[in-house]
């Protein structure tokens, strides 16, 4: 038998869930089971639209942010699932997110990469000037 969740409830999972936090951790968080989190975004994340568009009908974007805030960024490549297992490891059971040390030599080490990649296209632009027009 399922427990009845009010709005309350569901208007602070949709809140944690758009802070990207995992669905455990809003669960943990509202005292409420990992199933009926995913159960709540389901309900809530599923379009007013008709199932079918007509065939003819241009392609549209995506609908923006209620919020009015950015989306967040999303993965490009598929991870490996050692990395995916390794980061679980490392994320903090209370906070789900990761320790403020490791956090930032993530961001350092892509800081770097990001440098040699901007100094690799630098290098490209000088000796083919034309590349760039």
């Amino acid at each position: 038998m399922s427990t009845p969740t009010d709005d309350a409830t569901r208007a602070t999972v949709r809140q944690l869930a758009a802070e990207d936090m995992s669905h455990r951790a809003i669960a943990r968080e509202v005292g409420i089971h990992h199933s009926t989190v995913a159960r709540i975004l389901r309900a809530t994340d599923e379009p007013d639209a008709p199932a079918t568009a007509p065939q003819d009908a241009p392609p549209t974007a995506p609908p923006s942010p209620t919020s009015g805030a950015p989306r967040a960024p999303r993965l490009i490549h598929e991870l490996p699932p050692w990395l995916i297992q390794d980061l679980n490891v490392l994320i903090d059971a209370r906070t789900g997110r990761l320790p403020a040390p490791v956090a930032r030599a993530i961001h350092t080490a892509a800081e770097a990469r990001r440098a040699t990649m901007r100094a690799n296209l630098e290098r490209q632009d000088r000796h083919d000037p034309t590349a760039a027009q």
